[in-house]
């Protein structure tokens, strides 16, 4: 063994040098990012097993929505325990009945779902008014919408 390090002596201290260095890779990766492997949300979805939201009960909120006369589209989405809901309404419907088209969003979900996610309606039009797109947001603690200034 020591004719091999005598012989080898930049090889041993070169591979020494290498070993190192990758101690001291993962000693400053663990002390910048010391809890990669736990999940995004943390401990904030716990308990959104008991009043998720299914496929089934966003589609009758599209479909609610859809069935109003004002609406041209409208789609869903869940991110952790935000619910987006985005519609596209008729170009001559005024500001009020957009508003009102919330009413269908909080009618289709439970007490207990209302209650635990927050709801972001995103209501646009397809034409140019000035007043669109308007963005109302609940709060899961709040009974009301609040709405981004009237322009």
């Amino acid at each position: 063994m020591k004719n091999f390090i005598k012989n080898n002596k930049v090889t041993v201290v070169a591979f020494i040098i290498c070993v190192i260095f990758v101690i001291l890779v993962f000693a400053v990766k663990l002390t910048f990012f010391p809890n990669e492997g736990t999940a995004i949300y943390g401990d904030r979805l716990d308990g959104i097993e008991e009043v998720e939201i299914t496929d089934n009960e966003q589609d009758d909120i599209i479909k609610s929505l859809e069935d109003r006369d004002e609406v041209k589209s409208a789609s869903t989405d869940i991110k952790g325990r935000t619910l987006n809901v985005l519609i596209t309404v008729n170009d001559d419907v005024e500001l009020d009945p957009a508003k009102a088209l919330t009413s269908s969003v909080i009618d289709n979900l439970e007490e207990d779902q209302t209650s635990y996610y927050d709801i972001q309606v995103f209501i646009s039009k397809d034409n140019d008014d000035t007043r669109f797109p308007i963005i109302g947001y609940k709060h899961q603690d709040k009974d009301e919408f609040s709405w981004t200034k009237d322009r």
